[in-house]
């Protein structure tokens, strides 16, 4: 049934390679975006006050009952991990930033949830031997990775009952704001990542066959103040000089929505959840 279709697995390691290779040639020396204490403690601060909505709905779509246990492939700061524990789910973390880390760290105290083990490594850095085995792997909108076949298998090998992934159906938000500013920034059309749609047909290709369900938010990004909504945006298109960030700010001014909590910047997003049993 697959001799007549692309190589999608091929077209994934691509598609991430060629979209690192930009963000690393334009960043120069500057910190990767989620190594610096600005931009993660602006997502912690969203995370905690903004509309909890998504969340929710991921834990109930999962339906891991309570005690499970759970491994949560780039963590963040526990948007997911934490309520989990909170459950009595014994969860294991794989999370390379120390600043996430510390993050969820802070977060799960502040809730009293039950301690949460940390593999401080990327994914692919994981060794099976101290990754384990758990009933539930989860992968939430944390799916930029390269050799995306040995990723994907070594999730499914890791897990007993099911594994659950979160990503992308359309471009976030903020990609389409790099698809229009960042020809404007650096002379070149911007690298999309590769799309839920052609993860389903990767795990296609690895002999898997997973559910998908499309989940939708109306709602746009949030944020509390206009300094907040520039230092994302120019951290994300690495826009350094005087001149690129003008070009970001005029951007900002025609589209985004002042409220009484802060800004909006409208949009909606498409997020696909793919999941299969063992």
């Amino acid at each position: 049934m697959l001799d007549n279709i692309p190589d999608y697995v091929l077209l994934w390691d691509d598609m991430i390679e060629r979209s690192s290779a930009q963000k690393r040639a334009t960043r120069d020396n500057s910190p990767n975006f989620w190594d610096d204490p600005v931009n993660v403690e602006n997502f912690v601060q969203r995370l905690q006050y903004n509309d909890r909505t998504r969340i929710e709905l991921q834990l109930a779509s999962m339906h891991i009952p309570k005690g499970s246990s759970v491994l949560d492939i780039g963590s963040g700061p526990g948007t997911l991990a934490v309520p989990l524990a909170q459950l009595d789910c014994e969860v294991t973390v794989v999370e390379p930033s120390h600043l996430m880390v510390n993050a969820m760290e802070k977060y799960r105290t502040l809730v009293g949830a039950r301690p949460i083990r940390v593999i401080e490594k990327d994914w692919e850095s994981a060794k099976p031997a101290e990754i384990g085995t758990h009933q539930y792997v989860i992968a939430s909108l944390s799916l930029m990775m390269g050799n995306i076949r040995e990723s994907l298998l070594k999730m499914d090998a890791a897990a007993t009952r099911e594994v659950h992934l979160f990503w992308f159906l359309v471009p976030p938000s903020f990609s389409r704001g790099n698809c229009d500013l960042w020809p404007l920034l650096h002379g070149e059309p911007y690298c999309y990542e590769p799309t839920a749609d052609m993860l389903w047909i990767v795990l296609l290709q690895l002999g898997i066959h997973a559910n998908l369900i499309v989940e939708t938010k109306k709602n746009g990004s949030h944020y509390r103040g206009i300094d907040e909504v520039k230092v994302d945006y120019y951290t994300r298109l690495h826009a350094k000089t005087d001149e690129q960030k003008e070009i970001v700010n005029t951007y900002l001014e025609e589209r985004l929505i002042k409220t009484e909590q802060g800004y909006i910047m409208p949009g909606n997003a498409k997020t696909a959840h793919i999941w299969w049993e063992k």
